[in-house]
């Protein structure tokens, strides 16, 4: 089981200089960046965004995997607030973005790069296999990249299967596409009985408040106490203590679930800005089906798929797109924080049964995030905030199939 065998997980501690290691990384990270804006300003970008949200990621722990977990297996709805106040975050920002770009719902279309997906049994599908997986796995796919940046062995299995999911996704695409996702609405809330931005937005918000509210009751039902605020006396430090206290809590100190969600949130709003809304499954999808492709394995075509937007995409002959900026760059981000806190270390779980929970959970989190066109960040967290149906049915799915998982996990401890 993920949960009880994980603190009992072997480590091998690197003995170098923490600030060494996270130097040298970021240099990397600098010229890589400056490689970039040579080729497109945007990727630029997005690739130190992405380093600043794998960052985030590891900092705090932000992991949608812990927060449905959590709630089923101990009553804790801690990680999911976080979750939830991202959300508020990106919605606001999103709805601002999207008025700007289409500022009258009724004459014009929603923005292409917006995560406005279809909606149906693709969906439900999707968030049922991607909710069970990531509960088997001990991580989701943000989850599994950030903590492979900390150096756990088990991530490396559950990136094996996601892959493997994504490919058996990638060979029966053209079948679901063809007999269910081609009838399948785009629902934008927007648009629906025309109630515009500012009833979506309310709508969505309202939404939130009351799963706050339910998280709350459910927490108060499995008495989860509230826990109270850490206070330091800094008004009787001096200006050196300050700036070594901030030091600490930015890169050492493990941030608060809230704290990564409120920042994950205004990364998630600058990258829609700047070129699409944040997305880590679509490097993975892109080089697992150029890589079919190239072995004669995969279809030539999927179709529809680049016309749906989101994570995934069929990818190309260049490897200088946004999606795989996003992955990578997150685990590079995540790599900058565990090694600046020292908490970069080979853990190696106790049993090789970790290793197969790793790969079978990812299986299922690679079909299900192919089929629902992204994973808890694409067809979730940036797809509620970009006012879309789907959003809403993938994050239920995604309980429903979370909490199945959660119910093998208490029979396996």
């Amino acid at each position: 089981m993920a949960t009880s065998t994980e603190n009992k997980t072997k480590t091998f501690n690197l003995n170098i200089n923490n600030f060494t290691i996270s130097g040298i990384i970021i240099a990397m990270s600098i010229i890589g960046t400056w490689f970039l804006a040579s080729v497109d300003h945007k990727f630029a970008a997005i690739w130190l965004l992405s380093n600043l949200a794998g960052f985030v990621l590891q900092r705090s722990r932000f992991c949608f995997a812990s927060g449905f977990r959590d709630l089923f297996l101990f009553g804790s709805g801690a990680n999911m607030k976080g979750i939830i106040l991202g959300l508020v975050v990106s919605s606001i920002g999103f709805t601002a973005i999207l008025h700007w770009i289409t500022p009258n719902i009724l004459t014009g279309d929603v923005a292409t790069d917006a995560h406005v997906f279809p909606v149906g049994i693709s969906t439900i599908v999707g968030g049922l296999l991607f909710g069970f997986g990531m509960v088997i796995a001990g991580g989701c796919v943000s989850g599994t990249l950030y903590r492979l940046g900390e150096g756990y062995l088990t991530s490396v299995s559950s990136l094996i299967g996601i892959i493997v999911g994504m490919g058996a996704l990638i060979l029966t695409w053209n079948w679901w596409y063809e007999l269910v996702i081609t009838n399948e609405p785009q629902i934008w809330l927007p648009k629906l009985g025309k109630i515009g931005y500012f009833g979506a937005l309310s709508v969505t918000l309202l939404a939130l408040a009351l799963i706050f509210l339910l998280i709350n009751w459910w927490e108060s039902k499995n008495s989860i106490p509230n826990m109270p605020a850490i206070q330091n006396n800094q008004l009787a430090m001096s200006l050196k203590e300050k700036l070594s206290l901030y030091y600490k809590s930015v890169f050492i100190d493990g941030w608060s679930i809230g704290l990564g969600g409120a920042v994950l949130g205004g990364l998630a709003v600058i990258m829609f800005i700047v070129k699409k809304p944040f997305g880590v499954t679509g490097g993975i999808f892109e080089l697992t089906n150029t890589a079919l492709v190239e072995t004669g394995i995969g279809p030539q075509v999927l179709k529809g798929l680049d016309d749906l937007g989101g994570c995934v995409g069929s990818g190309g002959e260049t490897l200088l797109t946004a999606g795989i900026a996003m992955t990578f760059g997150t685990v590079v981000g995540s790599v900058i924080g565990s090694t600046a806190s020292g908490e970069f270390k080979l853990r190696i779980p106790p049993t090789p049964i970790r290793y197969l929970q790793g790969i079978g959970g990812g299986i299922f989190m690679g079909y299900g995030s192919g089929l629902a066109i992204g994973c808890t960040i694409g067809a979730l967290f940036s797809s509620i905030p970009s006012l879309s149906l789907s959003g809403w049915v993938f994050g239920l799915s995604l309980t429903l199939g979370s909490f199945i998982g959660t119910k093998i996990i208490k029979k396996m401890i």
